[in-house]
């Protein structure tokens, strides 16, 4: 069934950030610094402001007349006045008439720097892993440490210890519609529309950065052309403003996809340690340490840190375990979240481990995770109980999928199998308006359609369960943060299971106000005949709009405001010696095979089929589910053997664009084979889960168990390009 959106999308008829336009709007270009660590001895505006078409330049010694007896967050300047972090941070902007005088007159600005040493890569910090007191570096921004159980005992007594040093790359999120806002400043109101995944984080950050109250600044999200976690936080928004303010004109600010690449703060390289104390087919102990590459990091990345360790160790039963990693700051641009954030890095290398030591004890690898696995029940290392997890049933329909495929794929076809898990995000918050009128229902929230379908389909397909209503009299409308209810953003599998419950309370707050105002007794449910929103009570029928009251008439409809606010899993406090530590509000897996062929000559890979199995909890819309596990399945694949971020020794991106920076082309995707568990009740409406991040995070450790398989080579870095795969065959 087709989408509400996609006749729009395909007539081209959405405005999206890029698309975004006003009467007397000016263009708008950053000034970025020419070097990665520095302190600015001089910026000079005066060329570029005497260019032709400026309108307003404006820096650091700007900001005082723009935003009189306001102090932003002194971690977070808007512009630099001394020291420079990155290269091509943000120095100053300039606005004018076009983007092409806009981009001529940034040339002209005349930047002094005294440079400083670079920090470009976590082995210009720490050259292995920390020794005790080095980890008291001030590069690191955050440190986390936890323990479960007595790791030095279980390795002094284990059999063997398996141990295993992993890599992995930047990921840029490659959406296809760059960063893009337009910013208007009116009297007391700063608005701003932009292209994000969180206009209230947007509103929040511009307040911080800007010193403004947050009732002061207000944003409205256009149409989301990509986002994939790079457009939760405030990026462009804080220019345009002051841009705006400067100005008295509204501002457009759009990057270059050059620019979108060294900016839009991609994903964070690493260093992982494990090692694994074994006996027989048990796992006695597991230790794991990770170096976070955070970039020139804002701070609080201790999130990043004490949330993604935890999928280091996986989904295991295991006697002891020590989990410690630390954030490092480079001179890299800030680096953020993607598409399940770092959790198939982290997955990458627990589960390469994870089928290294299964190899090593002569165990089938599949059926090495079968008696190892979590079962409902079990204990996490950080204390929280597993609730229902689909793990298990996966596992079981990958033994069946191994077996057809190995009866019909040529030998020396390798094939990996990986698991992960995922937490559905119901928490920081969710709210949405519901308005019945007399021929629709109306969700109004500020968020916008990413591209998912988690807005524009799944809210709806909530509201047709519980309403009765058909998708055709359901509409999504978007609002601001000024008058829209409050919502935390699209990202991390959140939507469905935090709005979704949001919309089934208002819903169902609707429904209960209807029965209060029918006769009889009995559930009410909701039609739509002959194009008229009608109430029903066993067979009677009654048009809503007869039911409303005069407010109500004159208002378009009945309101109603739904609310959730989830819990995360309660972990085990004492467990956790420094750092921070989260919980999950429920266990999603990812059960993944996939089928390679490798090159002995080349070290080319090859993967020729793939399947991936979905612990979906209870699916409400399929097709877009499906699509989901597709393309998570699609971005895995670019993770696992193309992509990644190459940065010079003095910090600079090498490959800002798609000729250098390799994304796998249609040819590249084999035929996915996807399989629905549903079941296992997740934390989501009706038992729902959350399908945006968990089809990606086993994908990377699948590829390069299945290369493992093929040839005998394991490769300990992503991505598996041809020259790592042929160093790992001696070849090279």
């Amino acid at each position: 069934m087709i989408r509400s959106d996609s006749p729009r999308k395909v007539r081209g008829a959405l405005e999206y950030g890029v698309d975004l336009d006003a009467p007397g709007a000016l263009h708008a270009v950053l000034i970025r610094s020419p070097v990665a660590h520095g302190r600015l001895r001089t910026l000079d505006l005066e060329r570029v402001r005497s260019s032709p078409g400026v309108v307003a330049a404006i820096g650091a010694a700007e900001l005082a007349e723009l935003l009189p007896s306001r102090r932003g967050d002194p971690s977070r300047p808007a512009f630099p006045s001394e020291e420079l972090r990155y290269r091509g941070e943000p120095v100053a902007a300039v606005a004018a008439r076009t983007l092409g005088e806009a981009r001529a007159a940034a040339l002209r600005a005349r930047i002094e720097v005294d440079p400083l040493p670079i920090v470009a890569q976590i082995e210009d910090v720490f050259p292995e892993w920390p020794g005790s007191g080095e980890g008291e570096s001030e590069h690191v921004n955050a440190h986390v440490l936890a323990r479960q159980g007595d790791t030095e005992r279980v390795f002094a007594r284990a059999d063997r210890v398996v141990r295993g040093k992993y890599r992995t790359a930047g990921i840029v999120q490659m959406p296809l519609e760059p960063h893009a806002c337009l910013a208007r400043v009116e009297e007391e109101s700063w608005r701003v529309q932009s292209s994000t995944q969180s206009p209230f984080g947007v509103r929040e950050d511009t307040s911080a950065i800007l010193g403004l109250p947050e009732e002061q600044v207000v944003v409205e999200a256009s149409w989301v052309g990509g986002g994939f976690g790079g457009k939760g936080a405030a990026l462009l928004e804080p220019y345009a403003l002051l841009l705006a303010a400067a100005s008295h004109r509204p501002v457009k600010l759009q990057l270059s996809y050059a620019e979108e690449f060294e900016l839009s703060r991609s994903t964070l390289p690493s260093t992982i340690w494990i090692e694994s104390a074994m006996s027989g087919d048990a796992i006695l102990g597991r230790r794991v340490r990770l170096l976070l590459d955070t970039g020139a990091s804002l701070p609080g990345r201790d999130f990043a840190t004490g949330y993604a360790i935890g999928f280091i160790a996986g989904p295991y039963r295991i006697g002891a375990v020590e989990l410690e990693g630390y954030a490092v700051k480079t001179n890299k641009p800030p680096f953020g979240p993607h598409r399940a954030p770092f959790a198939p890095q982290c997955v990458f290398a627990g589960e390469s481990h994870t089928d290294e030591i299964a190899r090593e004890a002569g165990w089938d690898p599949l059926e090495f995770r079968e008696r190892t696995a979590w079962r409902v029940g079990d204990e996490t290392p950080l204390g929280q109980k597993v609730g229902p997890f689909g793990l298990e049933e996966g596992i079981a329909r990958a033994r069946a999928i191994r077996e057809r495929w190995r009866k019909e794929l040529p030998q020396g076809t390798g094939i990996g199998l990986a698991v992960g898990f995922w937490s559905t995000g119901t928490g920081a918050g969710g709210e949405v308006l519901v308005r019945l009128g007399p021929t629709e229902l109306v969700i109004e929230t500020v968020e916008a359609e990413i591209g998912s379908g988690s807005v524009i389909r799944g809210l709806v397909a909530v509201a047709e369960e519980i309403s009765g209503l058909p998708r055709e009299a359901i509409r999504i409308e978007r609002t601001d943060t000024a008058r829209g209810p409050y919502d935390s953003g699209v990202y991390g599998s959140r939507t469905l299971g935090a709005l979704g419950h949001a919309v089934r309370v208002a819903v169902t707050k609707l429904l209960e106000e209807l029965g209060r105002r029918l006769p009889g007794r009995g559930e009410v449910r909701l039609e739509l005949l002959d194009g008229k929103c009608v109430a029903s009570r066993g067979e009677a029928r009654t048009g809503v709009e007869s039911l409303f009251t005069d407010t109500e008439r004159a208002t378009s409809g009945m309101l109603a405001r739904g609310r959730h606010y989830g819990r995360g899993g309660e972990i085990l406090a004492e467990r956790v010696i420094t750092g921070g530590f989260f919980g999950y509000t429920d266990f999603t897996a990812a059960v993944h095979l996939a089928a390679v062929a490798v090159d002995a000559e080349t070290g080319q890979v090859r993967v020729v089929r793939y399947a991936a199995i979905a612990d979906a909890g209870h699916v409400v819309d399929a097709p877009t589910y499906r699509a989901q596990v597709e393309g998570g399945v699609a971005m895995g694949l670019g993770e696992a053997l193309t992509e990644e971020t190459l940065w010079s020794a003095e910090a600079e991106l090498m490959n800002p664009g798609l000729l250098d920076y390799r994304v796998p082309t249609l040819l590249e995707i084999p035929p996915i084979e996807v399989e629905v568990i549903e079941g296992f009740p997740g934390a989501g409406p009706g038992g729902t889960k959350g399908g945006g991040e968990p089809p990606i995070i086993p994908v990377p450790a699948a590829v390069a168990n299945a290369v493992a398989d093929a040839s005998g080579a394991r490769v300990r870095e992503l991505p598996l390009t041809p020259e790592r795969v042929a160093r790992a065959l001696k070849l090279l």
